[in-house]
């Protein structure tokens, strides 16, 4: 072999390394699935910055909710923080006296349940809804007023107590007088038993409807009751298990039937226990 064929392989040879030196130093070419890894790899890390991002975000504004509801739960309520709805009468003073807390007091500190107990027993109250309010902090009552429609007294540990009577026949002690409207009607009953508070409504509720105004109603001691009317001065209806629909219907009629002479009279007692046999009782010296 001579020199030239030599020289001729040696460049030959030179050209191969050369281009295999270039060809090693380029990219490999990249296959469509090796692509779309990389492309899902950015999608997830993409995802998970997104993700911490809202972490961060959500973390914050609970932290923030957190310490303000913190700050304005423990915010001390007086009169100016307490709003009531559904009374004239009835003001923030009126419940902070009637309420057994001693205020100023925190939000938080206020048991809305120990709270509508206390109000129903000193308040002229029927039904009450309790709100507390943390923007602003503040403590909203939402009130239904039992009115009474008649004054009464009972028999108490320290005598006779005065109070009034709402329609349902309830008790109101006379101390709630001030936060309430006065009956209008001139019905007094005289000692009041939670016992006949349902017959006590119904007669207060037909007290216009017995021929002639009603005006007392007594339930005494040994469990007898009877009643007072612009026409007899006593009407009795018995002890239990009264028919009082029924009376009431026959004290109408007798209202309206007798002749004047026998009604009016201080001494005339209407016996009605048996209304489909009722009895006048007069003294000889009245007939």
């Amino acid at each position: 072999m001579d020199e030239s064929t030599h020289a001729k392989i040696t460049l030959r040879s030179v050209k191969r390394s050369i281009q295999s030196k270039q060809s090693s130093t380029s990219a490999p070419p990249t296959s469509p699935r090796a692509e779309k890894r990389q492309k899902l790899r950015i999608k997830h890390r993409n995802n998970q910055l997104l993700q911490l991002w809202r972490v961060v975000v959500c973390s914050s504004i609970t932290y923030g909710l957190g310490v303000l509801v913190i700050k304005n739960g423990w915010s001390l309520i007086d009169v100016e923080q307490i709003t009531v709805q559904g009374s004239s009468k009835i003001q923030a003073a009126s419940i902070i006296s009637a309420s057994g807390f001693s205020f100023p007091k925190p939000l938080f500190a206020i048991n809305p349940k120990q709270l509508k107990i206390n109000l129903l027993k000193e308040l002229p109250i029927r039904s009450l809804q309790i709100e507390r309010r943390l923007f602003p902090p503040k403590l909203t009552i939402i009130i239904q007023e039992r009115k009474p429609v008649a004054f009464a007294d009972r028999r108490g540990i320290e005598g006779k107590e005065k109070g009034m009577l709402d329609k349902n026949g309830n008790w109101m002690p006379i101390r709630m007088a001030p936060k309430t409207d006065l009956p209008l009607s001139n019905v007094y009953v005289e000692g009041w038993v939670e016992t006949q508070k349902n017959l006590i409504s119904i007669l207060l509720e037909n007290k216009d409807k017995l021929g002639s105004p009603l005006t007392k109603i007594i339930l005494s001691p040994n469990g007898e009751i009877s009643l007072k009317t612009k026409k007899f001065q006593v009407v009795q209806l018995g002890a239990s298990n009264l028919p009082i629909k029924k009376q009431i219907k026959a004290l109408y009629q007798l209202s309206i039937n007798l002749p004047a002479k026998l009604v009016n009279k201080k001494n005339i007692i209407l016996d009605i226990r048996d209304p489909s046999k009722p009895e006048l009782q007069i003294p000889n010296n009245d007939l």
